[in-house]
């Protein structure tokens, strides 16, 4: 059996859903919710391990402040694909807005293995820095 490929058709509308909800969530978080404090990761406090997401909270809002380094260090997965993701819509939309002529980026099934690869070296360097040297995140 053939696996079926994601493609563009598909990716672009709905990373804009995406798009347009978590602005809608965070505008809900930070307006009549008066943002309140999130749950610990459940992931930690069970078995005192850092999970491959661990930190991505912090990235998210290090990253809305404009703290950019202070987001990678967090969880560098957030900043690179907030990045990818951004340079994937501007050059989708100019695309499409222009009859489909021109350069476009296109998504390849690489930034997938090349996001699950970062968010599994992240967490192979937090665990070792906080078992071997007791370094917490």
């Amino acid at each position: 059996m053939k696996r079926r490929q994601i493609d563009d058709r598909e990716l672009y509308p709905a990373l804009l859903l995406t798009l347009a909800v978590g602005v809608a969530l965070l505008a809900l978080w930070r307006g009549p919710l008066g943002q309140p404090a999130l749950p610990a990761c459940v992931f930690f406090t069970r078995w005192h391990v850092y999970c491959p997401a661990c930190g991505g909270t912090r990235a998210v809002e290090a990253l809305l402040r404009g703290r950019v380094v202070q987001s990678l260090y967090w969880n560098p997965a957030v900043p690179v694909g907030t990045a990818w993701a951004a340079a994937y819509l501007f050059s989708q939309s100019v695309w499409r807005l222009r009859g489909r002529r021109g350069w476009v980026l296109k998504y390849r099934e690489r930034w997938l293995w090349t996001m699950g690869l970062l968010l599994v070296v992240n967490c192979a360097v937090r665990n070792a820095l906080w078992f071997f040297r007791g370094v917490p995140l």
